[in-house]
């Protein structure tokens, strides 16, 4: 039987051994340079929105609306992708995130909220690009490989999510020096960073993936007929990515004012939100390596476990314990890491390349928007049934990733990673 050559299906040069190392290394430099560029500028965005409107509220909404940006954008993308190819469609990408912090500056020097949540929305799909990354960096890579690659793809956003926030305090003075707010700055930060991730990806060395056999396995031709909501493993694993990002954001997005309002200061919001972060990202590569070796129902099934011991160490820790609620912030990150990154993995499998990245760009976006409602809907939450009942909550939404493993055969998904030929 015949093989129509799929487009985006990976290529190799005159049957040389696949190599996926240079553009692995590209990805990884565009992630971590443009995620850098996207926390230097939200991270001012609620700071702005508040000096503006003078509302609690209303500076929770640029994180809503980073989020939703994001989402929107992952379909974008993948549009893109299809048509141009990985490296066009990210290099467009990051060029819009650019344009986007370039209009926040504007919205900062006019003081006008409305374009600020425009140009933040922006922002939020130049980093859909640095969230499909990790998929793009996945298929240079063997199918025994992807997972560890996955882990170091979402590493690499620790870089930036570390140097973004620490670059605000010279950003401003430059800022400052041009004549400009001070709060400006860290926008122009994201200008620069976001145009230097297009132009490395523009004029940076074509990469071409280690799977070109892929598209051409007997497997991958009959899914590619059939529905990939219907496949288990297509199951599990978007009903992880939503419901953990979900319980994350639902206690991430209000642990700062629930520690402020207990009469801790500033530097106890920054000790205990670095525990989440590390959590969240510093760990990433552990979580790839162990979803290689144990597979991703596995990790999942951890992930879980994890994400409810934060949940009930966040319900059940006294507001003035700063300690247990870094412990609680640090597993609330991991257990979404393991979960995220193992859920990823099964999104690289079974499917034909283009099948793959149309479905990815649909996950993304129904991942991002979901967690847009949660981190909005968190403060409104937090006044009715207070930060302990939250977590509770949280927890208890645990059980539907949960019930889709116990129900679309996840022991089954498992053994078929292990037994699975690489691609």
């Amino acid at each position: 039987m015949a093989v129509t050559p799929d487009p985006l299906a990976p290529q190799l040069d005159g049957g040389a051994a696949p190599r996926g190392g240079r553009g692995t290394g590209g990805i990884f430099t565009g992630v971590a340079v443009a995620t850098c560029g996207a926390y230097a500028a939200v991270t001012m965005a609620p700071v702005v929105a508040h000096d503006v409107t003078g509302s609690a509220f209303l500076a929770g909404l640029p994180v809503a609306a980073l989020l939703a940006g994001a989402g929107w954008g992952a379909s974008r993308v993948t549009n893109l992708i299809g048509r141009y190819g990985h490296q066009t469609a990210f290099a467009t990408t990051y060029l819009l995130g650019a344009v986007a912090c370039a209009t926040a500056v504007v919205a900062v020097v006019i003081a006008n909220f409305a374009l600020l949540i425009a140009a933040v929305a922006g922002i939020g799909m130049g980093h859909a690009a640095n969230q499909l990354a990790r998929y793009a960096a996945a298929e240079l890579h063997p199918a025994e490989r992807r997972a560890g690659i996955i882990g170091w793809m979402v590493w690499a956003q620790a870089i930036g999510a570390v140097l973004g926030p620490l670059s605000l305090s010279p950003a401003g003075r430059v800022s400052e020096t041009i004549g400009l707010p001070s709060e400006a700055g860290g926008f122009g930060v994201g200008v620069v960073l976001f145009a230097l991730a297009a132009v490395s990806h523009a004029l940076g060395p074509r990469y071409r993936a280690a799977s070109a056999q892929a598209a051409a396995r007997v497997g991958d031709v009959t899914l590619a007929t059939a529905s990939p909501r219907a496949l288990p493993t297509v199951q599990i694993a978007v009903t992880t990515m939503v419901v953990f990002l979900a319980v994350m954001l639902l206690v991430m997005t209000v642990t700062p004012v629930h520690v402020d309002s207990a009469g801790h200061g500033v530097g106890a919001v920054g000790a205990i939100m670095s525990a989440h972060t590390f959590g969240m990202f510093a760990l990433a590569p552990v979580a790839g390596w162990l979803t290689g070796r144990l597979g991703s129902i596995t990790v999942i099934l951890a992930g879980l476990v994890t994400l409810l011991a934060a949940a009930l160490a966040g319900a059940l820790a006294p507001a003035s314990s700063q300690t247990i609620l870094a412990g609680a912030l640090f597993l609330l990150g991991f257990g979404w890491c393991l979960g995220f990154v193992a859920a990823s993995t099964l999104l690289t499998r079974d499917l034909a390349p283009a099948l793959r990245v149309r479905l990815q760009g649909r996950v993304e976006s129904l991942t991002w928007i979901t967690g847009a409602v949660a981190a909005t809907g968190s403060g409104l939450l937090l006044g009715q049934i207070g930060y302990g009942g939250l977590n509770l909550l949280a927890g208890a939404l645990l059980v539907i990733p949960l019930g889709a493993i116990l129900l679309r055969g996840g022991r089954t998904v498992g053994a078929a990673e292990h037994t699975a030929s690489p691609a």
